[in-house]
């Protein structure tokens, strides 16, 4: 309900923020890019009201804004930048100094960096019910 708040606040994105919209990581989360207006909203997509003190990007080129509304411990002023991969795919995105990339990147850093830990103690975590225990 709030997005569509939200959505009705700002209006329908114009074409130049358009292509904004997206869910990035980092290993602390996402963000979601919502184009709303002439801005981009960056929503929180774990909260329950996930624009709810919502950073907004002022778009100042293709690849490149500054974020014009923040909270108080947030990017205030600070550059909004866009990266680019050989075929032209949006591959990273920057927030001040926060570097935020597609969920399969991150899941392959987290697997190469830790294993596949969590999914082996998953496995192992279950005990196995025996047959006299399932007749009951």
């Amino acid at each position: 309900m709030q997005i569509l708040t939200a959505f009705a606040r700002h209006g329908a994105p114009t074409a130049k923020v358009r292509d904004w919209a997206g869910r990035w990581w980092t290993h602390w989360g996402a963000i979601d890019l919502q184009p709303m207006g002439r801005r981009v909203i960056v929503a929180a997509p774990g909260w329950l009201n996930p624009v709810m003190d919502a950073s907004e990007i002022e778009v100042t080129g293709p690849d490149e804004g500054k974020i014009a509304l923040a909270g108080g411990f947030a990017n205030h002023g600070e550059a909004v930048r866009r990266k680019r991969g050989r075929n032209g795919a949006v591959t990273e995105v920057w927030l001040g100094g926060s570097c935020f990339l597609p969920e399969r990147q991150i899941v392959h850093e987290l697997e190469r960096r830790y294993g596949n830990k969590a999914g082996a103690d998953r496995k192992q975590a279950r005990p196995k019910r025996r047959r006299q225990e399932r007749k009951r």
